[in-house]
């Protein structure tokens, strides 16, 4: 009976024994996994002191989203969730600074692409393309390819949006890339956030910032969704008559020598009524004055503009063009920026430049004009003022014989330099030739 208590003894110390051996080989228990390090910093984190810019009254979603800093002068901009599936134009500005500022710079036909965790502006080939056959258009994809622009990190995702990138950095760093030599030592940590709007289908953005001169420049960016138009057709370029092109090469044409198509850029003005011979157009053109156009020549200005519409009602298109005032005193329109692209402006410029430059913006794929800001300058006013009030009556003068010279001495409210000055000044120019002395 003893033997066999020891025996059960010895079991139970054997297998005590067996257990903390096999015990001691697993080791302590495993530490559970720590979560994977997030790709970027909280949003919440990245965005603290920054305020979404909200500039529709209905608070509609816009394009991108802004997000300002007022304080130390940063925006932030969150891409849109489908922002794979768009086109963007970039139309650039000086809006001052510079004797022509106000009018129209460069653009850019680009689109956006995420590569690990940065955001690339990309600006694709559209000099060269094949209309032709299948293997053409992938021989012309393979050999004419896109071309990087620009490359900027993510900061954050955002949970409503999609990637967020530091805006203010992104443009201004590559402000000599989108402004050439007029943004020359650009001094960035000095910009100041002039301009911050956001809409359904554009933002606007410009910076008030000192270049290598010191000189303080504002440098305006419309950024603007290019939406397909299956209603606009594109129109093929004539000979006959002049207008601004929009040209690629076609390597899919093998039956002409010339591969070159050029479309006409232009407005895209249709009939609210196709059947009928005239009819008001559906989507009238407009254009705003603007408010720095001196008032007393604005309505001149309005009705040489409101002239065109003749040469419309031509084709049958009734009140194609429409004109209104920007005015700072009534405010009225005050709230529309020139720089923006969906808005047509007539520019006024105190440069003492004598000339006037109608420039515009066109889809790069189509040749539908998107944008056209006319500028007009000073300068036509004192070259006309001294061509009628000093030089026209001098060479009136010269074609006279010594006869009628003496005759409008004794006559001098018939002397053209009495004639041709102004009313209040005709009383002062006739005594002074009456007297004989000249006129300046």
């Amino acid at each position: 009976m003893k033997n066999i208590y020891r025996l059960g003894c010895l079991s139970l110390l054997a297998m005590s024994a067996l257990g903390l051996k096999m015990l001691g080989a697993e080791g302590p228990p495993a530490r559970p996994k720590s979560a994977p390090k997030p790709d970027y910093p909280p949003y919440t984190e990245v965005m603290k002191g920054y305020k979404q810019v909200v500039s529709t009254i209905d608070q509609s979603p816009s394009l991108f989203g802004l997000f300002v800093n007022s304080k130390d002068n940063q925006i932030l901009a969150a891409f849109p969730k489908k922002y794979r599936s768009k086109k963007f134009f970039i139309a650039l500005t000086v809006a001052s600074g510079e004797q022509y500022a106000g009018l129209q710079q460069a653009d850019m036909y680009v689109y956006w692409k995420q590569i690990g965790k940065r955001m690339v502006l990309i600006q694709p080939n559209v000099a060269i393309r094949s209309t032709g056959d299948s293997e053409s258009k992938r021989s012309v994809d393979r050999l004419f390819t896109d071309r990087v622009l620009a490359d900027v990190p993510i900061v954050t995702m955002h949970p409503a949006w999609g990637p967020v990138i530091d805006l203010d950095a992104f443009l201004l760093g590559s402000g000599a890339r989108f402004f050439g030599g007029s943004a020359n030592g650009l001094k960035k940590q000095l910009a100041v956030v002039k301009t911050a709007m956001a809409f359904p289908q554009n933002i606007e953005v410009s910076f008030e910032v000192p270049v290598a001169s010191g000189l303080l420049k504002a440098f305006h960016y419309s950024i603007s969704e290019i939406r397909p138009n299956p209603a606009y057709r594109p129109r093929n370029a004539d000979e006959r008559i002049g207008y601004f092109t929009t040209d690629y090469s076609d390597l899919g044409k093998y039956q002409a020598d010339d591969v070159k198509t050029r479309y006409i850029n232009r407005w895209h003005i249709e009939k609210a009524a196709p059947n009928l011979k005239e009819s008001p157009v559906k989507n009238p053109l407009i254009f705003y004055v603007e408010h720095t156009t001196p008032i007393r020549y604005r309505r001149w200005v309005r009705e040489g503009v409101m002239m065109w519409n003749k040469a419309f009602e031509e084709i049958g298109l009734l009140n194609a063009i429409e004109v209104r005032y920007q005015d700072a005193a009534t405010q009225a329109h005050m709230e529309k920026n020139p720089e923006d692209v969906r808005y047509n402006f007539i520019r006024w410029l105190n440069n003492n430049v004598g000339t006037a430059i109608g420039p515009s913006r066109a889809n790069p794929m189509t040749g539908e004009i998107l944008d056209a800001d006319i500028i007009l300058t000073d300068g036509w006013i004192r070259h006309f003022w001294r061509k009628f009030n000093e030089e026209l009556p001098k060479l009136a003068m010269e074609g006279f014989t010594p006869e009628t010279h003496a005759w409008l001495k004794h006559n001098p409210q018939w002397d053209p330099r009495v004639r041709l000055a102004h009313p209040s000044n005709r009383a002062m120019a006739a005594n002074e030739i009456a007297h004989g002395h000249e006129l300046a």
